[in-house]
Formats: structure tokens, sequence, C-alpha cells
């Protein structure tokens, strides 16, 4: 939207919280709220991400309907600023107020918030599931408004698992309702969503018009976020048309935007997209500076193994283009017999550089499924190992239990002694904990100071039994200057996210309880 007009407003907003009394905690949260949408309507990710969640911390353990709606605002925030482990987060606090409230009605909002944030993550069965919970209860409170958002994000995600148009009524649907009830503001979205089915499924034309309505709205409502997302569309047309050059056009245009706003998911999509393009009409230079943005945003240290596929790659697109200049060569000179030669020696040295980029990739794999500063799973491995367990666990009959751990009050370690020490606590707390479980067990880094430890064939009181044994060394550790808090439960039928949600709760009491403590179920 237009941004001269939201700084002021936002900027008010945020003096008006700052100069309220600290005791005044239900006006404060209020006051960050409205911040919060006024941040999000002019597109402010990055700043709503960094200054809000900041801010939020110090009303933690409030239980209100407004921290609730705060907590589920950071959602969709988190999300588009490339942070999912804390979308997550945000997302299990929210569910925990308007459970404790009894606000089902506005607990549709986060599963559908939920769901957006499996759709980003490349999980769409688990976004279908908690699309349908939205959709289930908004016709349960005869919420059609909230029902059409439902449908449309559940269109996407049953979309991007079957890529054969099954997705095509829901979002028809809501966009019938959104043109019914005048949600303008919402319908550039759907038409767009809509626009992306046709375009895959040679309803090309079909797709442009949509396009165009979308845009016509977004600019009626100076709405800059869904402009930038248009051109992306846009540019998908101009692909599929052979138009390589206004596609690119569309998807610079696209990144400007993004870059402004510090939308981290926004920017690999379109880097991504741009790098394809720059490759099919031979633009190495150009795609290859793409792949080094692409992965400086990865990763905060530019890793070896990611500087050594990005080398490798560049090697092999020198490759073909000396191979190139040898068939010039050839065709000019009719050196044939040394042009051979050279072609052969070449094509030799592009097979090594491919074997070489082939282990180079083999290398960022266990990269991206490792931690590099404790050499933990991560969490992206996390997942996969516990859904593998569950499925384990559901086939034989056995047990399973789940530990989440995270440090008390690091921030404030962090602040006080430095990041550097922070990180040899880290290592050392991964240490220890992986000193004190068994051979069969799986520890993970989930983010930040939070781990979590997997327990295959264990029930609550064997993992209840692991985790007092792990506080009692850190209480008694002379390096280990710290306490954690830790929630410990055990499988019962649920999905894998339930249980971590599950965890994650009774850890977050813990900390409420005083911390250096353990809350089990």
């Amino acid at each position: 939207m237009n941004n001269s007009n939201h700084e002021k407003h936002y900027a008010d907003y945020y003096e008006e919280y700052l100069s309220r009394n600290e005791l005044a905690v239900e006006e404060r949260l209020a006051l960050l709220r409205k911040f919060q949408q006024a941040l999000t309507s002019s597109g402010e990710t990055l700043i709503a991400f960094e200054t809000v969640s900041r801010e939020l911390e110090k009303f933690r353990g409030v239980t209100s309907r407004e921290m609730g709606l705060a907590y589920n605002g950071m959602i969709r925030i988190s999300c588009q600023s490339g942070e999912f482990s804390k979308a997550l987060e945000y997302a299990s606090d929210a569910i925990a107020i308007f459970n404790e409230l009894g606000e089902e009605k506005l607990l549709s909002m986060v599963y559908n918030n939920i769901s957006g944030v499996y759709l980003k993550m490349g999980d769409f069965e688990t976004s279908v599931e908690y699309s349908e919970k939205a959709v289930c209860l908004a016709k349960k409170n005869n919420d059609e408004l909230s029902l059409a958002k439902y449908l449309n994000n559940k269109g996407i995600a049953i979309e991007n698992i079957t890529e054969d148009g099954s997705g095509v009524p829901f979002i028809q649907k809501a966009i019938e309702i959104k043109e019914k009830n005048s949600l303008k503001g919402d319908l550039p979205s759907s038409y767009m969503n809509l626009a992306d089915i046709f375009l895959y499924t040679g309803r090309k034309s079909e797709a442009i018009d949509l396009l165009g309505k979308a845009r016509k709205i977004a600019s009626e409502n100076c709405d800059d976020y869904s402009l930038a997302d248009i051109c992306r569309y846009e540019a998908e047309y101009y692909e599929a048309t052979g138009d390589l050059d206004s596609a690119l056009e569309a998807l610079e245009h696209s990144l400007e935007y993004h870059r402004s706003k510090g939308n981290k998911s926004d920017i690999l999509h379109r880097l991504k997209a741009i790098s394809k393009i720059q490759e099919a009409k031979g633009d190495v230079d150009g795609a290859l500076e793409k792949y080094r943005e692409i992965a400086r945003l990865n990763s905060e240290v530019f890793r070896e193994e990611e500087a050594r596929v990005i080398a490798k790659l560049g090697a092999t697109f020198a490759t073909v283009q000396k191979l190139k200049e040898i068939e010039e060569m050839t065709e000019k000179n009719h050196e044939i017999d040394e042009a051979n030669r050279l072609m052969i020696a070449k094509n030799k040295e592009l097979i090594e550089v491919q074997n070489q980029l082939e282990l180079a990739n083999r290398l960022l794999k266990e990269r991206t499924e490792t931690d590099p500063l404790t050499g933990l799973m991560n969490q992206k491995k996390m997942f996969e190992v516990l859904e593998y367990e569950i499925n384990r666990a559901r086939m034989y009959g056995g047990s399973l239990s789940v530990i989440m751990l995270d440090i008390d009050d690091f921030k404030q370690f962090n602040d006080t002694f430095g990041h550097q020490k922070g990180d040899e606590i880290l290592e050392a707390f991964s240490s220890l904990i992986a000193s004190k479980t068994r051979s069969i067990d799986y520890v993970f880094r989930y983010g930040g100071e939070e781990f979590v430890i997997l327990l295959p064939s264990t029930g609550l009181e064997g993992a209840l039994s692991t985790a007092t044994r792990i506080l009692e060394s850190v209480n008694t550790s002379e390096e280990l200057k710290i306490t954690f808090s830790a929630g410990v439960a055990e499988w019962n039928q649920e999905h894998s996210r339930e249980l971590l949600l599950k965890t994650d709760r009774l850890m977050y009491e813990a900390k409420r309880m005083g911390k250096n403590k353990i809350q089990y179920q």
C-alpha cells in the first residue's frame, strides 16, 4: 500500500504504545496490535517481525484475547520473514490462549494461518489438514466471510498435491463469496491463485484476464504487496508464451518490492525464477550472480559446501562456453582434428566437474540436515525422523516420547556475555544432552536455544527419567552456568505436529511456573 501514508500511521501507534503506563497491560497490547496491523498493511514485514516480536516478549504469560490475536498476527509475519519455526511457536501460543478462553471462533483464524505456514514450507498434506479444520469451524459458526479465506488456502494446498485442477472449485467458491460481499481487499489473491492454476492447465487467456482484474483492484486499493505478486504471475504467463524479456522485467519489479520489505521467502522465490529465465536466455553471469545471492540468503555464513557448489557450477558453465568456442573455431578454420582433441579433453573435464558437483550436492544435503554449530540434526530432519518413528510405533504398537528443552533467559545471557559465549554454551549443552541419551534416541536442535529429544520404545516414565537426569547434570555442572525448562509428552496416536505442539505447551508451562522445571503429560 501507499508507504508515505502508512509510515506516519504506524509510527503514531508505536509512539502512543511507548507512552502508556506499563501497568496498563491490555491498553498497551491493543495499541501494539494496531501497530502490528498497520505495519502488515503497509508491507513492512521485517520491521514488524523484529519490533513486535521483541515487544511481545514483555507480555509473555499474559492470557487475554488481545494477546492471542497478537500471536496470531505474528504467524503470517514470521512466515513471510522466512522464520517458519517461530511462526509455529506463535501458533502454539495463540492456540493455548484461545483454548483457555474458550474462543473457538478465533481458533479457525489460527488454523488457517498454520495452513499457510505449511503451504510455504511445501508440506501440502499438513496444510490441507489445518485448512480443513478452519473450514469446519467457519461452517459451524456460519462465518461466510472467513470461510472464503479458508477455502482459498485449501484449494491452493490441494492443487499443489494433485496438480490437475482439483483445487479450482474451492478457489472459485472463495471468489464467489468475496465478490458477493465486496471483499475487494481479499479478491486479488484469489484471482492470482486461480490464474496460477489456469496457466499450467492451458487456460492462458482466462489466466491473463484474471490477472488484469487483480491488478485493477490492487491498484485501486494502493495494495503494493498484491501488485508485486501479480508481477510474479504475469511473469509466468510471459514465460509460457515465450516472452522471456517481459517475464524478467516483471520478476525484477516484484523482487525490488520484496527486497525493500525484507520478505525473505518471496525474495528467494523471485531470485530462483529469475535465474531460471537467465539460464534459458544464456545469461550465464546473471544466473551465477543470482545463485550466489540465493546461497547468501539461505545461510548467514557462507558455508564451505555451498561455496564449492557454486564454484563447480561456475566451472561447468565455463566448460560449456569453452566447448562452444571450440565448435566455432572448427567451423571457421576447419581444424577438425585439433578441435576433436580439444572437445574430448573438455568433455572429460565436464564429466569430472559434474562428478565433483554431485559430490558437493551430497555434502550440501548433509549440511541442510545438520546444525553447523552443534553437529546435531536440525529441525528439517527432525520432522522426517518423527514421522518415521510415529509410523513405526503405530505399525508395531510401540511407545514413543518427546522431550523439548529450552534454555532459560538465553537472550539475556547473550546480551550480557556476547554471542560467542552463547555459542559455546549451546555446544556444551548439546554435548551434555547427547551424553545422557541412549544410542537409539535422537537429539535435534529445534531452533535457537531450543532442543528436542525423540525417544523410541519409551513411555512417559522413561522419558521423564531422562529429562530429570539432564536437569540434574546441568544444575551441578561447573561449565554450564544456565538452567533450562522442559516439556515431556508421550505419543498418544496424534499427528506429529500436534505431539510437538503439546510438548511445546508443557515446556512453556514449566517456564511460567518459575523455570528450571520439567512439566509432563
